[in-house]
């Protein structure tokens, strides 16, 4: 049995990254090797073993045969006489195929090392278009190394563009693309994802006319150096209903996405002289009983007007302020016993109102 250090954490050490997670490969052994030396296994029929000190993962090498359609239509061999080449072969792209023993020594069958030297971003072999969840890999590796002075290879970005053509895309689960993404953002060029998903032909095939790639990357660097959320920059970056639904925006953001998009015109349009008119508007957004929405939205008004030049800062205020009271409990109604549920209604909006005409 041997063990190499593989993957990422080779290729960041290279580049004189921090090194986050560190993976494994064993070469020449079996599942019930690993368990009898305490291993656990994820998952029933995935060869991958948590090691029972660290529990970083440690892999099985192994060869892998497509079956279906999508990211787990794979049959995987993993007998003693799968060799680390044979293993490497199979990763995403070279600067990922690149093995250290535990001599230190750097295994490099696919040029791992050159391309970084070169800053390519290259796929290993044929069997990169068998799994079309690498279109979205490499753009999240682009968002992590464009900033690094890499690029993707001409022969690459055909290859994702079949991938695309092929309509595969499709097979992937929400969970998959939303993890790709959401990913993205931690790094220092998110909008070097989308300009991945530009040039791959994705735009086009699954939003045409509907993203404008440019706009997006002017937005995410403008929001970034405002220094808002990252949650924030995405429900700003406007993108198509269809794409939070594909790529499964989690629920509290789709629903901000959702509060945002209904309603920053007529947050923009109030008449600030009618404190009706704005109990309508905060209740709409259910922000009584929810004044974190408020929040939420305040902050992303502010940014959308920092960004479009649009003078918004006493309307702003104002919520403020409205807000400050939502979250005050003396400022809560106090309702008189006796009333029944639609005069306590009434009430409470007339405290409300008092309260927010004080405010203007």
């Amino acid at each position: 049995m041997k063990i190499y250090q593989v993957g990422g954490s080779i290729r960041d050490k290279l580049l004189g990254l921090k090194e986050k997670e560190k993976d494994w490969v064993v070469v020449g052994s079996s599942s019930e090797e690993l368990i009898s030396k305490g291993y656990k296994q994820v998952g029933k029929s995935f060869p991958v073993f948590l090691h029972p000190k660290t529990n970083e993962e440690y892999a099985l090498a192994r060869t892998e045969k497509k079956t279906s359609l999508g990211h787990k239509g794979f049959e995987f061999d993993i007998n003693k006489n799968v060799t680390l080449e044979d293993d490497l072969k199979r990763r995403d792209l070279t600067i990922n195929a690149i093995a250290m023993n535990s001599n230190g020594d750097l295994i490099d069958p696919f040029g791992g090392i050159e391309d970084i030297n070169r800053r390519i971003m290259k796929h290993v072999s044929d069997a990169f278009e068998e799994d079309p969840l690498r279109v979205f890999r490499v753009a999240r590796f682009y968002a992590k190394l464009k900033d690094l002075d890499f690029k993707i290879d001409d022969s690459t970005i055909l290859v994702m563009d079949n991938i695309v053509k092929s309509g595969e895309i499709e097979s992937l689960s929400k969970e998959r693309l939303w993890n790709e993404l959401s990913i993205s953002f931690t790094y220092s060029n998110p909008s070097a994802f989308f300009e991945v998903l530009e040039i791959t032909g994705f735009f086009e095939k699954y939003f045409p006319g509907q993203i404008n790639e440019e706009l997006i990357k002017r937005k995410i660097e403008f929001f970034r150096e405002i220094g808002i959320a990252d949650d924030d920059v995405i429900v700003l970056l406007d993108l198509p209903v269809d794409f939070i639904d594909m790529f499964g925006f989690p629920k509290k953001l789709t629903e901000s996405y959702f509060i945002f998009r209904d309603c920053v015109t007529r947050f923009l349009d109030l008449d600030l002289t009618n404190s009706e008119i704005i109990y309508s508007f905060i209740t709409s957004i259910d922000s009584i009983r929810r004044p974190e929405r408020l929040e939420n939205f305040i902050r992303q008004v502010g940014a959308f007007t920092n960004f479009h030049s649009m003078d918004k800062a006493h309307q702003i205020s104002i919520f403020l302020k409205i807000h400050g009271l939502l979250l005050d409990k003396d400022s809560k109604p106090k309702i008189k016993d006796g009333l029944n549920a639609k005069e306590a209604k009434i009430a409470a909006k007339s405290h409300y109102i008092e309260l927010i005409k004080h405010v203007l």
